[in-house]
């Protein structure tokens, strides 16, 4: 059966289902499909949601011709009643939406709701990634109710920087949450929502302005992620150090310093018109575009299919499959804490931050060891820790 949550606001319950509004604290197991997931369904596995169903559309996006009208007046409505709450200064972020707005109005809104979810189940079919992705909004709805700690003191000592004085401006406007969006980028890459904490744009300075709520911030990440995705999808093994280094002793055979090789590398790996001969021999970009691109659309390993141009190609095929590789890694280390001190505090690109609890100290090797072997192979990974995310050392284990 079709239901809807009213708020996804924790301390918030009201369903909707069957023309009625109720307070249950459960929901009861018999409904089954709603548009959207909250924190409230954690415990409610059972439930499909339309809205990843649908690969992510918004609600207009997914509303059927016929319904367009009556969900205009909705949404006007709807407007209406924000405008007039933000006029009487009351932040509807503090308060149960079933107690701000008509009930009348929320059944009205509700039942739209239901019927383009009915809509979408009768006429999408269920995408090859539907299970990951579904996996993936419970994390991120996991992180976002999570408060992030700031400390607006840190920034202080950075106020002569104009971007720090921006942010320290700001600071206060934003909510202390991480609220991302998984269908913000055509690639997969996570952005982030409006009003969210910008993490994925922080200055390395404002970066010491994150403080975690246990006792240190664990970071872990992918050595050169995008370049060992590109020699898995040739089929070769995964080089077990430093990926620059191997690339100087068995590639350029040449006196030149990380950096030197790093960026030699990438300038040809992301220019369609640099040419290296070696590089080529290894990484094989041509043997790439033919076998995930067809010309107007490429097709990753993990069943995105993303339109694209000539250009564009090859940065969607790397990029889009390195960021979902990087997501269900770190979906795998979500489910490893459930129940523990420790959490999942945020990801910036292929960089998973724990908010770490040393009461939990004796997982650490093995959840480096579970993040390290992926789909592709057993990537080497680096692991640092510090007392804010400004100040992060490298970890030897």
């Amino acid at each position: 059966m079709t239901f809807q949550i009213i708020d996804d606001k924790l301390g918030c319950i009201g369903i909707y289902h069957n023309g009625e509004l109720s307070l249950k604290k459960e929901i009861p197991m018999e409904l089954t499909k709603t548009w959207n997931y909250t924190k409230h369904l954690e415990s409610h596995e059972k439930c499909d949601i339309g809205k990843v169903l649908s690969g992510g559309k918004t609600l207009q996006e997914a509303c059927p011709l016929e319904l367009k009208l009556e969900f205009e007046v909705i949404i006007e409505k709807m407007k209406a009643f924000q405008k007039s709450l933000k006029i009487s200064k009351i932040d509807s972020s503090q308060h149960c939406m079933i107690d701000l707005l008509p009930w009348g109005f929320l059944k009205k809104f509700c039942e739209i709701k239901n019927k383009i979810t009915d809509y979408v189940f009768a006429n999408y079919e269920k995408p090859k990634n539907y299970e990951f992705m579904l996996d993936l909004s419970r994390m991120l709805e996991d992180i976002k109710h999570q408060n992030i700690n700031i400390s607006k003191e840190a920034l202080r000592p950075y106020l002569s920087k104009q971007n720090i004085r921006n942010l320290w401006k700001k600071i206060d406007l934003f909510r202390p949450q991480i609220a991302y969006n998984p269908y913000g980028t055509v690639t997969g890459r996570l952005g982030v929502q409006p009003g969210s904490f910008p993490i994925l744009n922080i200055a390395r300075e404002a970066r010491r302005a994150i403080l975690p709520t246990n006792d240190c911030f664990i970071e872990m990440d992918f050595n050169s992620a995008e370049l060992r995705v590109l020699l898995a999808l040739n089929n070769k093994e995964q080089p077990e150090i430093d990926i620059h280094e191997w690339n100087a002793k068995h590639i350029f055979k040449e006196d030149m310093d990380r950096d030197e090789i790093k960026k030699k590398t990438f300038s040809w790996l992301y220019n369609p018109k640099s040419l290296n001969k070696s590089l080529e021999m290894c990484y094989n970009k041509n043997y790439i575009l033919e076998k995930y691109y067809d010309g107007s659309h490429v097709n990753t390993i993990f069943d995105r299919k993303i339109e694209s141009d000539d250009h564009h190609a090859l940065n969607y095929i790397i990029q889009s499959t390195t960021s979902d590789l990087f997501l269900k890694q770190a979906i795998k280390i979500w489910k490893l804490l459930k129940g523990k001190k420790t959490h999942v505090a945020f990801t910036i690109h292929d960089s998973l931050v724990l908010d770490f609890n040393l009461s939990d100290k004796g997982m650490v090797e093995g959840l480096l060891e579970e993040f390290s072997n992926t789909e592709l192979g057993k990537f080497k990974v680096n692991i640092s820790g510090g007392k804010n995310f400004g100040e992060m050392r490298k970890m030897n284990l």
